[in-house]
This record gives C-alpha cells, sequence and structure tokens, in this order.
C-alpha cells in the first residue's frame, strides 16, 4: 500500500508490526468509484474457496449458530491482544452507524482469546475504545479459534502462512469470503517512540487509519449501495444458517 503502513498485532499487548500487502487486489473492488481507492487496494483477493466455518459464538443473550445477514457483511476478527484491532474498532463503529443498513452492516467478533472472556466483558472492552456500537459476539468454535484459524491464515514474505489480525472480510450472505485485509491500515506512514523503536498507541493515534479518512468511507458507502463488482448477484445470494 504505497505512502502507508498496515500494522499487525505482535502477540504482546500494545505490541504492533508493520505487515506487508502480499496477493493480488480484491476482484470485487475493481469498479471505476473505487480504483485507485486506498482502502479498496489494502483488500486481496481471498484464497479460492475461503469461506466462513459453521460454527457457534457467544453473544449476551447465549451461544448460538453464528447466522449471517442478507446482503454484504464485513466481518472484522479482533483479540484483547491485539493493539491495532482495538485501535481500528473505533473507527469501525463510526462507519457502521453512517453506513451499516439492510444490504451492508460491521460484524466485529472476538477471536483467539489469551484467557477466558465473557460476552460481557467483551461488552466492556467494546465500549472502552470506543465501539459500543457493537454488540460483543465471541469465537466459540473449537478452543474459541474457530474463526482464526480457519479466515486469518495469510501468505509472508519470508516463511510459512500464519494466521494474523486485524483480519477484516468481506463476505457474502452464503458464506463466501470475497476479499480480505490484514492489519490496522494507517493513513500515512507510522514512526516508532517506543523502546528500540517499537510502535506506540500514541504513535498510531497521531496518524489514525484509512477507515476514517475520506478513501475508508468512500468504500464504505460504495458497500452500503452494493456498489460492487458482482454485486447484484451478491445481494441476493442465500444467508449462511450453521
Amino acid at each position: 500500500m504505497a505512502g502507508a503502513a498496515a500494522l499487525a498485532g505482535a502477540g504482546a499487548a500494545g505490541a504492533q508490526t508493520r505487515i506487508p500487502v502480499l496477493g493480488d487486489p480484491a476482484k470485487v473492488f475493481d469498479t471505476p468509484a473505487l480504483r485507485g481507492n486506498r482502502m479498496a487496494r489494502a483488500f486481496r483477493e481471498p484464497p479460492q474457496g475461503l469461506a466462513v466455518p459453521a460454527l457457534k459464538v457467544e453473544r449476551r443473550e447465549g451461544v448460538a449458530p453464528l447466522k449471517l445477514q442478507p446482503g454484504l457483511t464485513l466481518v472484522s476478527l479482533w483479540a484483547p491482544w491485539c493493539a491495532p484491532c482495538l485501535h481500528e474498532l473505533g473507527d469501525l463503529a463510526m462507519l457502521q452507524e453512517k453506513f451499516g443498513g439492510p444490504r451492508f452492516r460491521i460484524l466485529p467478533i472476538l477471536t483467539a482469546p489469551r484467557e477466558p472472556i465473557t460476552a460481557a466483558e467483551a461488552g466492556f472492552l467494546l465500549k472502552k475504545h470506543k465501539a459500543g456500537v457493537f454488540a460483543p459476539v465471541i469465537d466459540r468454535g473449537t478452543d474459541s479459534k474457530g474463526l482464526f484459524q480457519a479466515l486469518s491464515m495469510r501468505e509472508t514474505p519470508n516463511g510459512p502462512a500464519r494466521p494474523g489480525l486485524p483480519c477484516n472480510l468481506l463476505v457474502a450472505a452464503d458464506g463466501q469470503v470475497l476479499a480480505r485485509q490484514f492489519g490496522a491500515p494507517m493513513n500515512g506512514m507510522v514512526s516508532g517512540t517506543g523502546e528500540g523503536g517499537k510502535v506506540t498507541a500514541a504513535d498510531v493515534a497521531k496518524v489514525g487509519t484509512l477507515w476514517a479518512a475520506p478513501d475508508g468511507e468512500a468504500l464504505m458507502k460504495a458497500l452500503a449501495r452494493g456498489e460492487i463488482a458482482g454485486g447484484g448477484s451478491v445481494a441476493r445470494s442465500r444467508p449462511l444458517v450453521s
């Protein structure tokens, strides 16, 4: 992503690493309105056949199979230990309030927690990070890592594929993944001022994410209108029922 960086959680709370953008651009964003859009360019073409697996999630009401609504859903996989995840949640909440509707919505799902966590605790975290508009949803697949293991495996420049967060996936109602994006997409280069040049939360806040920039809003507006390549058939696809 030229002129910008994507930050990924590096395992320890607050630790962040820059990640490269690998793979082919997402075909669903190959439209006149989105060509040149930096946020759209951050999304990559997913592996062939990648789809949301049938599993259960926990909400405040209890544990039940994950169901996707008609239209398009931006599934945002996050974890309490992933600092970039927590940073972008507030921007995603703003976009949900502005562009969420019957044809498109944003669905954050907590996955791969390092410690047991309840829906109430997840809800507290969302409110703390200015994302209280979202109801807490927790992955209750195997070891609460079902979505993490199935959807967030990414290529690395010099080694084997490995899972990573944040992981944002544009998903059709039948569970098909149409586009995938890793790391908090930053609206410019982030200079680390922490020990050893590590990027701190304050460093990230100074730059802000592309989600909150005009390109991020333009992409969400297009999704809300179904203005993507193949959008007509996607919007009418059959909902996933686990």
